[in-house]
């Protein structure tokens, strides 16, 4: 069985991602045990980013903070860079591939990778005031991004759901090459939404 070769399969990045913002949040309090983090960092300027599969990773993080509702944290902003999202109906390959990722625990139907299985109550949970959203128009994820923020625009959630779409480029195409002016505009967007504006 080739999902059997998989150590760690998810929700294991999940549980790692969401004990590591644990750790931050505890750790960034005055008079913690890390005292650089409680000098330097700031918890309400909370942001989740992450590209492809770290993307799919924040968006879930986000999603559990607002389930648990643990430690009163509120995020400023989710920022979703051509995030690994699927559908029901993918590729047989997609859906090796996923299956593969989760072990077969999860149909491509599932939450983890296809956020608009979410209930609108759940996209209104999303503890977040902002999400980016960017898309590269040659991804063939790009259907299932787009999805997202349809979902998300339409759930009644109270925040802000930006769009941001490059032509003529492949999945993630600005980590290979990032001194593109594509990759340049793509990082310039990422900047503005976190200093806000």
């Amino acid at each position: 069985m080739a999902s059997a070769a998989v150590e760690h399969p998810l929700p294991t990045a999940y549980d790692d991602a969401w004990a590591a913002l644990a750790w931050v949040l505890e750790n960034a309090r005055h008079g913690s045990g890390e005292p650089w983090l409680s000098k330097h960092g700031d918890s309400s300027r909370l942001f989740l980013a992450g590209d492809s599969a770290g993307g799919n990773i924040a968006h879930n993080l986000a999603m559990r903070v607002g389930q648990q509702q643990e430690h009163g944290v509120r995020i400023k902003g989710v920022a979703l860079l051509d995030p690994y999202f699927l559908g029901r109906y993918v590729s047989p390959g997609a859906e090796r591939a996923w299956g593969f990722i989760c072990a077969g625990r999860y149909g491509t139907g599932h939450p983890y990778v296809n956020p608009t299985a979410l209930t609108a109550a759940a996209w209104r949970g999303l503890p977040a005031a902002r999400v980016l959203m960017t898309v590269s128009d040659q991804d063939r994820l790009g259907p299932f991004q787009r999805a997202y923020v349809d979902a998300l625009r339409g759930s009644g959630w109270g925040g802000r759901a930006r769009l941001y779409v490059t032509p003529g480029q492949g999945h993630c195409y600005f980590l290979n090459n990032l001194d593109s002016p594509k990759a340049a505009m793509h990082m310039a967007t990422l900047a503005a939404f976190i200093n806000g504006s």
